[in-house]
């Protein structure tokens, strides 16, 4: 009763302030700033250069009506008379001529009259007639990309050029990050993507059992379950080297790619302090183009890892490392100087090699699986994996390289905390029984349980085993763990799926090609295996897809849509009768993440899926990959949070 008499007494002071023409919550902006111009696609989209719009912003707290205002150019095209209302902290989009110029957000308003791409001077006036913003010309954007203008501070002047910047972020028509219609009672959650960047850590332990789930970027806790508020906008590298730090037997390291040099720092601290540190790294092709500098970067440090702190090999504080693929010594002495080495490498045995198919011929200072012959395997295939075990009982994995684009996004960034990095997820979990399985995995590929790796018994991507129990309680949670290759996790997502699966799937991922599990989905959405065939039979589904592969011809995103591309004519998709909301991501960076969620939010067995799993042939039958399965409706709520922030900065709507 007492929270009934607070409403009451609410909505009886709400309506001694409204006024005939007012609707609850809602004033008329009377200071200048209070609404502004957000956002101008002035030079149209991929799709037409016609297809121009507009984003108003609500720079207060409360709910704005627009009824009356004007948003008009000086020389009078456009000229915009304004309905509706605005949210607090909301945005209005307008869109010229159609509702289709943005794929999934609904506009507040339709207008008329082109934006010169010369630049225009746009006025915003209240229903008095008061100048409410005033944007003077196009001082950003990007004719040639399509890229919008975006407005930086909303509390600084449209009239200032520096306010103004060329928006990276995406959407599936351009560069912008338009928001999802907000207008009241469109049923669009927020209204655009949180925006708030402080990092909140609210579900961490380190009790036995524990498992504690990271994000990197923003989740929105307002759709968490009473007291488990997730923890977001975390700086993973912080989360990892307190792991790290805390090692005093032994730490396990599997990591695709490395150029963090605190992490490195601190394997190379734990090991001159007694502890066993064991490092796989995957070995790049050093020719190749989108790598080569990368992999210099990533061999100097490595580098530093097999010399220890005293920096001499054969030492006892070294790092012992191995790969999929030999790695031979960066020769540069700049480079070299850079990273305290010495100027030459020639205490590591110089070698001529044969990798693949192509001799080599340097310095050898990380061994790797050898054919029967003695020969080593091309660097091709990926050791995806991303994970560390630290004293047998911590496990931390996830989707994160570990490097400074996956979490800060530049050197800039990263020597000023900045993350701006990729979109990533980690899971740490304290079980002694799950650590002894990703050990097990770890083994295979090190070829042996000892510090000294064996050249001929280790095996790498297609040819290990599976050798590995696949469940594991731990806290009374469920967990599922895969490894690939030779597990078949993605055959294990399709089995989920099909025969688990009740009510709902919502999902983000980086690369996404599989058949089978795409036709599971169909079949849960519309009843139907068959290419446009199937009527809707109430299962909910919705997705991010990462923006990278959104119009490859094998990219599931093609089939749920319904799209035909370039590209499929020979290997013909199986496209959906009835179209998914699903969206290309608008992340600043790469949506990085491989996260399923299965019957979030109800009573059927919460279930998520997470790891650095691919869902593609690569990623299930040829990379080294690992998988975790969490049978828990606290864990999958705290995914929710971080999915709902994805899918409505991706232009999706959520209940």
């Amino acid at each position: 009763m007492k929270k009934l008499g607070m409403i009451v007494a609410s909505i009886s002071m709400v309506l001694t302030v409204i006024t005939p023409s007012m609707t609850p919550n809602e004033v008329h902006a009377a200071t200048n700033g209070d609404v502004v111009v957000n956002e101008v696609a002035w030079m149209g989209t991929t799709v037409d250069y016609n297809d121009e719009w507009i984003e108003l912003y609500n720079n207060t707290g409360s709910a704005i009506s627009l009824d009356g205002w004007t948003l008009n150019s000086t020389d009078g095209s456009p000229s915009i008379n304004l309905t509706g209302s605005i949210p607090a902290d909301g945005y209005y989009i307008l869109e010229r001529t159609d509702d289709n110029t943005i794929s999934g957000v609904t506009a507040d308003h339709i207008y008329s009259g082109a934006l010169s791409n010369s630049g225009e001077n746009m006025e915003l006036r209240d229903d008095s007639g008061v100048l409410i913003d005033n944007v003077d010309a196009w001082h950003a954007g990007d004719n040639d990309t399509k890229a919008t203008m975006e407005r930086q501070d909303p509390g600084v002047a449209g009239t200032d050029a520096s306010n103004w910047v060329t928006s990276t972020g995406s959407y599936s028509e351009g560069k912008g990050t338009p928001s999802s219609s907000s207008t009241s009672g469109s049923g669009s959650g927020s209204g655009g993507a949180c925006t708030d960047t402080t990092e909140h850590l609210n579900q961490v332990s380190e009790a036995p059992d524990a498992i504690n789930v990271y994000f990197n970027k923003c989740a929105m806790d307002q759709y968490a379950d009473p007291g488990n508020e997730a923890n977001y906008n975390v700086n993973l590298e912080d989360r990892l080297l307190k792991r790290i730090n805390a090692a005093t037997t032994s730490i396990d390291f599997a990591t695709y790619e490395i150029n963090l040099p605190k992490v490195v720092d601190a394997l190379i601290q734990k090991a001159s302090e007694g502890v066993d540190v064991r490092v796989i790294a995957d070995s790049k092709d050093a020719t190749d183009p989108h790598y080569v500098d990368r992999f210099k970067t990533m061999r100097l440090y490595v580098e530093e890892m097999v010399r220890g702190k005293d920096m001499v090999v054969g030492t006892a504080d070294d790092i012992h490392v191995f790969s999929d693929s030999p790695m031979l010594a960066v020769e540069d002495t700049a480079l070299r100087a850079d990273h305290n080495l010495p100027s030459s490498p020639d205490d590591f045995p110089q070698r001529t090699i044969m990798v693949g198919n192509t001799e080599m011929t340097g310095y050898l200072f990380v061994e790797a699986e050898q054919q029967t012959d003695g020969t080593y395997y091309s660097p091709a295939d990926q050791m995806h994996n991303k994970f560390a075990l630290v004293d047998d009982k911590w496990v931390f994995t996830g989707s994160w390289n570990f490097t400074v684009t996956g979490l800060y996004g530049s050197e800039e960034n990263m020597a000023n905390g900045v993350l701006d990095g990729n979109q990533q997820h980690v899971v740490e979990v304290n079980s002694s029984e799950l650590s002894s399985i990703y050990e097990t995995e770890f083994n295979e590929m090190w070829g042996t349980s000892t510090l000294s790796p064996s050249t001929s018994d280790s095996n790498f991507g297609s040819r290990k085993t599976d050798n590995t129990p696949h469940q594991v309680t731990i806290g009374g949670k469920t967990v599922e763990v895969y490894f690939s290759a030779g597990d078949d996790a993605v055959g294990r997502m399709a089995e989920l799926v099909k025969t688990e699966a009740d009510l709902n799937t919502y999902f983000t991922i980086f690369a996404w090609s599989d058949q089978a599990l795409v036709d599971e989905l169909k079949y849960k959405w519309e009843g139907s295996y068959q290419d446009q065939q199937g009527t809707l039979t109430g299962f909910d589904v919705k997705g991010v897809f990462s923006s990278d592969f959104w119009n490859q011809w094998w990219s599931a995103s093609i089939e749920m849509t319904g799209r035909t591309v370039t590209g499929s004519q020979n290997n013909p998709n199986i496209r959906w009768a009835n179209a998914a909301p699903v969206y290309k991501d608008a992340e600043a960076r790469k949506l990085h993440s491989k996260t399923m969620l299965v019957d979030a939010e109800t009573n059927s067995d919460p279930t998520v899926i997470v790891g650095s799993t691919n869902w593609s042939t690569n990623g299930n039958d040829v990379n080294d990959e690992n998988m975790l399965i969490i049978h828990d409706d606290a864990i999958t709520n705290q995914f929710v949070q971080e999915f709902n922030a994805r899918y409505i900065q991706a232009g999706g709507t959520v209940n």
